[in-house]
């Protein structure tokens, strides 16, 4: 509990028991008035501090104890305000607010009054700049005293906590296709391409059948050919893995004008200026965690289960696949507090932990930067852990420079650019060598830029379940 004196009070000291002090120095009858008259003030200034100090006591503020949110979107936190035993007048207040929020309305609000007994509700407007969980610990209150003479202040507890989630609109918007409820209309025969995996039955031989079909122990006890069919295969597991170590926290830079135009909402985050101009700086591991919950939500509509794996130097976070909407919530309760550790991947253990918990075969996509060639190397020799078991496809934002030298990409426009050119070059060659070693692997490597990677990653993961591939 504090108080401060309120305007009125200065006003009456600067006009009155200023003036007053100075009649002491005359002495006499003017003296004892003044000298009573500013004693008389300070009394009635203590009484009304005595009457009016525990004005706050009765009052309490509470909120919903969870909230949601997305980045980049406004949203309201709805304080409850009750006062018991009295009412208050010209109560104003102020939310301690993170400085991942940007208060929209202004930082004091007001209530003109607050019955007795009553619950008032107030909307207190915010906007999230940065994604994860946070906590509104405490509100302070202020209320003038009974004669307007002081204001009496206080710090109210508040058990509030707030979840940030990334903001999808921008990916959404791009696979708008896979998102919309369509009914029987416009339905046509489509040729499935693959014979599936799962075992259905035994039957007898026919010409055309392949050989790769054939049953030889059953063959051998009926004494005549007999084909292996196989179904179609509805429910798959699939598993994105991402990587959040020392590499998931390199910069990508989007130009602010085609970032106003795109209306994406990193635009409130962090503003790059510089020389070259200004950009939105972002994370790779930003763009991550956004393609792992728009993959979720696609495998979610074709009926997949779907899990999510995170590692840094070691395996993090481990959800098994399930499917449905609750399921959808618990991976984005636990991707979306992941930020980048100061350390180096660790593939072999990663690669051991997914041999060992995930026995059926699988669709893993893992998303992991391989532009370190001390990194890369690392992973091509614990791939082979799991890749005849599973089938791996792996998903990195391309550098910002990696590109072919005569490229369109980017025409260099005096020398300075052409040596940087030609590093790009070389680092495009080094990740193209990568490539073509892990395909001989059977994994598959794509680098599409940092809008595309959604859209690149959930065309894969329909290939692959159209060529019916797990």
């Amino acid at each position: 509990m504090k108080f401060v004196p309120n305007r009125l009070l200065l006003w009456v000291t600067v006009l009155l028991v200023i003036p007053s002090t100075t009649l002491v120095v005359l002495g006499g009858t003017a003296a004892t008035l003044a000298l009573l008259f500013c004693a008389l003030l300070l009394a009635g200034a203590l009484a009304d501090l005595a009457a009016s100090y525990r004005l706050l006591e009765g009052l309490r503020v509470a909120g919903d104890e969870l909230l949601r949110c997305t980045k980049g979107k406004e949203f309201a936190v709805a304080l409850r305000f009750e006062c018991s035993g009295q009412s208050l007048r010209n109560v104003c207040f102020g939310l301690q607010v993170p400085d991942a929020f940007n208060a929209l309305d202004h930082p004091i609000m007001s209530i003109a009054e607050l019955p007795a007994d009553r619950v008032v509700a107030v909307d207190y407007t915010l906007l999230p700049l940065r994604r994860g969980r946070y906590f509104f610990e405490s509100v302070y209150v202020e209320t003038p005293s009974r004669l307007g003479l002081w204001l009496i202040r206080e710090k109210k507890e508040l058990r509030v906590e707030l979840r940030t989630y990334p903001d999808l609109t921008r990916e959404r918007r791009r696979l708008a296709a896979l998102f919309l409820n369509r009914g029987a209309d416009g339905n046509h025969v489509r040729r499935q391409v693959g014979k599936g995996r799962e075992f259905e039955q035994l039957r007898e031989y026919l010409p055309g059948d392949d050989y790769s079909d054939i049953d030889w122990k059953a063959m051998a006890r009926r004494g005549e050919p007999v084909t292996r069919t196989f179904q179609i295969e509805r429910t798959q597991e699939v598993y994105v893995v991402v990587d959040h170590s020392r590499m998931s926290a390199r910069e990508i830079r989007t130009p602010l004008d085609e970032a106003v135009r795109a209306g994406d909402s990193l635009l409130a985050e962090n503003i790059e200026h510089g020389a070259g101009g200004d950009y939105v700086v972002s994370t790779q591991l930003e763009r991550f965690l956004h393609c792992s919950l728009i993959l979720s939500s696609v495998a979610q509509r074709q009926g997949d289960l779907f899990g999510f794996v995170s590692f840094a130097d070691g395996v993090d976070r481990f959800i098994r696949s399930r499917n449905g909407s609750n399921h959808y919530n618990v991976v984005r309760d636990a991707l979306y507090t992941l930020e980048p550790k100061k350390v180096a991947p660790d593939f072999e253990q990663l690669m051991i932990s997914l041999r060992q918990r995930l026995t059926r075969r699988a669709l893993l996509v893992m998303l992991v930067d391989l532009s370190d060639p001390l990194t890369a190397e690392s992973f091509y020799e614990s791939i082979s852990l799991i890749s005849r078991q599973h089938l791996v496809l792996v998903n990195m934002v391309r550098p910002e420079h990696a590109h072919p030298l005569f490229s369109p990409k980017r025409i260099p426009a005096d020398s300075d650019e052409v040596y940087e050119c030609m590093s790009g070059h070389f680092q495009w060659q080094e990740l193209r060598e990568i490539k073509k070693r892990l395909a001989h692997l059977g994994v598959e490597l794509a680098m599409p830029d940092h809008e595309s990677l959604s859209a690149e990653a959930v065309t894969q993961y329909l290939n692959v379940k159209r060529r019916q591939l797990i």
